[in-house]
């Protein structure tokens, strides 16, 4: 068995994960009221609807875990092929379908810490939903699994910092997307506890996720340029939006810290943030030409 054959249990797993976390947001509480610790510095003394238990959520959680173990064993067999082709030894995050198996694989681990440090499940669904795509994107006919040789440029352990960094700041991203996202459905409806451990998921993800994301993307990137095209700022495509990108995480935690702000403003930024994230992780690859297309 080879490394696609555990991907593909990966994006059914992932999408029976969603299915399940679907059935736990319509399903019913399970025991009764009573004080719940929520790990945000905030006590329920009624369990609100987002931190309820069900049994459709117990499941959700371990068929999501299990998931991420396949996950996990597709992406050493993944680094075994490479280097079975390549005098370069490397993980897998050197083109388009390895880096969206990577995030697939990055984006539920961090959310299963999420989930049990805050006991929030509600945002499953979105977060398996997104592992999902990414993994069935990177299965399907549209973009090669082959394993190749890797170009000069990407024989570079500041390659696979740059990489690992950004990716998995991004995974913190796509949690405070999802909470962000709820919290604006969810605004005129839900009571001021829930809102408020939303915002503070979103907060929390994007405080953890935002010096990842700057070492990754910005310093090690940067590092990375000067090895591969000796320079380390071009303003290349890919370089101005993830300065872009920055730039809004960065606005997002000074007017938040600073200024005060919260509720919808701040979830907007989180949103706003993330969907920039992608453009310049797709978008950019596919409208816009420049150094860092790799395939």
């Amino acid at each position: 068995m080879d490394s696609t054959f555990f991907f593909y249990l990966t994006a059914i797993g992932y999408f029976i994960s969603f299915v399940f976390y679907l059935l736990h947001l319509i399903g019913e509480p399970k025991g009764t009221a009573k004080t719940v610790g929520t790990g945000l510095g905030i006590s329920a003394t009624t369990t609100p609807w987002l931190i309820k238990q069900t049994t459709w959520g117990t499941l959700a959680t371990w068929s999501t875990a299990i998931t991420v173990i396949f996950s996990t064993v597709a992406m050493v067999l993944r680094t075994i092929e490479i280097a079975r082709v390549s005098e370069y030894w490397t993980l897998p995050v050197t083109n388009t379908y390895e880096t969206l198996a990577f995030f697939s694989w990055a984006i539920p681990l961090v959310y299963l810490f999420f989930e049990r440090r805050y006991k929030i499940k509600v945002i499953g669904a979105m977060v398996t939903g997104l592992s999902f795509i990414a993994v069935a994107l990177a299965s399907s006919p549209l973009i090669s699994s082959e394993v190749r040789p890797l170009v000069p440029a990407l024989q570079s352990y500041w390659l696979k910092l740059h990489v690992l960094f950004t990716l998995g700041g991004e995974a913190f991203f796509a949690i405070a997307f999802g909470a962000a996202l709820l919290f604006l459905v969810l605004q005129r409806r839900a009571s001021v506890e829930t809102l408020k451990l939303l915002d503070n998921v979103s907060y929390k993800s994007i405080a953890i996720g935002f010096p990842l994301f700057t070492l990754g993307g910005i310093v090690f990137g940067a590092v990375w340029a000067q090895h591969a095209w000796g320079r380390y700022w071009g303003w290349d495509p890919k370089e101005t939006w993830m300065l872009i990108s920055w730039f809004i995480y960065a606005l997002y935690l000074h007017v938040r810290v600073k200024w005060g702000w919260r509720d919808a403003k701040t979830a907007w930024l989180a949103v706003l943030g993330f969907a920039v994230c992608m453009f310049t992780w797709w978008g950019v690859n596919y409208l816009l030409s420049g150094l860092h297309s790799y395939g």
